[in-house]
């Protein structure tokens, strides 16, 4: 398998609203963030925003105009590469590129510390940090590059784009929360797998971390109580699955979640579907999720 690939998009939060939540599966987590978008989609109104038009459009901190036209010329682009593999799609939505000021004044806090890239369905609001460092801090490492440029922690934008097309555009949640965190991943790596001219998903080597909850049961009814590491753990295990799968099916993998779960789908476990779809691969990795 790829060497382990951890980023901070799926590292639990440091603040006290989100952290503190105890979830028992994907259902009472979903309805804790339907709550918590009102809120927020109500902050962001009172609000006036700098615009940036596009086929999806920025809103953005004042000042931050170059860095907005770079993360929305990756995530149109990557738009655009699923619209040709599924031709009645349309995405609909804004990303919104803050400060941690303007961050913080819209109570994104309660659901992702600042720099931690997010997608909230109920709002249709994809949002990164305009401080790129930001992200990098989360990994105890610096992104010195430029706002022109995209580098892999900016790439972590299309794990969230993968979040809407799944959840907002398809009305597609498996009933499992690794199951959403995987395909959403999946979705990037389809994407940068056809397009090497950006960095991908960050990625870390093993470093000899043991993790205290490995089965999918624990993640499903424990999720952010596994703790950072071990969540952490986890995301790595989920992408690890996705490249091994992504050469035999490509975006075919996407489409069988969808027709699975469409009125006339036969609606199976998103476990057992990947069972039936690659057996060894699937089996091999559940040996290590044990």
């Amino acid at each position: 398998m790829k060497s382990t690939i951890i980023f901070a998009t799926f590292l639990l939060c440091a603040n006290t609203s989100f952290s503190q939540q105890k979830f028992t599966g994907a259902k009472d987590y979903y309805r804790f963030e339907a709550r918590e978008a009102a809120r927020i989609g109500a902050a962001i109104n009172s609000f006036h925003w700098d615009t940036l038009p596009g086929k999806i459009p920025v809103l953005y901190s004042k000042g931050y105009q170059v860095r907005a036209k770079a993360i929305q010329a990756m995530v149109e682009e990557c738009a655009e590469f699923y619209k040709s593999k599924f031709p009645k799609i349309k995405f609909d939505l804004y990303i919104m590129v803050l400060t941690q000021k303007d961050w913080n004044k819209i109570h994104l806090t309660s659901l992702s510390s600042y720099g931690m890239p997010n997608y909230i369905p109920e709002i249709r609001k994809l949002f990164m940090a305009a401080d790129k460092k930001a992200v990098g801090e989360l990994f105890g490492e610096v992104d010195n590059t430029p706002d022109t440029h995209l580098s892999k922690y900016d790439c972590i934008a299309l794990h969230e784009l993968g979040h809407a097309f799944l959840q907002t555009f398809k009305k597609l949640y498996t009933g499992k929360l690794w199951t959403d965190e995987f395909l959403a991943s999946y979705f990037a790596i389809c994407f940068f797998e056809q397009h090497k001219n950006y960095p991908g998903l960050p990625q870390e080597g093993e470093k000899g971390y043991t993790p205290k909850y490995k089965s999918l049961a624990d993640f499903e009814s424990l999720y952010s109580n596994v703790g950072d590491e071990n969540y952490g753990w986890y995301q790595a295990q989920f992408q690890n699955l996705g490249y091994e799968l992504y050469p035999k099916f490509k975006t075919r993998l996407i489409k069988e979640f969808i027709n699975n779960a469409s009125p006339a789908g036969k609606k199976l476990d998103p476990q057992v579907l990947l069972q039936k779809l690659s057996p060894e691969i699937m089996n091999q990795w559940l040996k290590g999720m044990g």
